[in-house]
């Protein structure tokens, strides 16, 4: 159910042409929308040890 859901804020970035490609692929071959791989990619980002956030 929605209820159950996380809020999201719509967040809106310029990548490269080529950033933007390989995360299709990326994406394609996991299985998985760019939206989620690029949430995991700022996820782990953020929690490395000495990230300043």
């Amino acid at each position: 159910m929605k209820e159950n859901r996380k809020k999201s804020v719509d967040v809106r970035v310029r990548v490269s042409i080529d950033l933007h490609e390989r995360l299709k692929a990326k994406s394609k071959n996991d299985e998985r929308s760019m939206n989620y791989l690029t949430n995991k990619a700022i996820e782990l980002f953020l929690e490395q040890k000495g990230a300043k956030a």
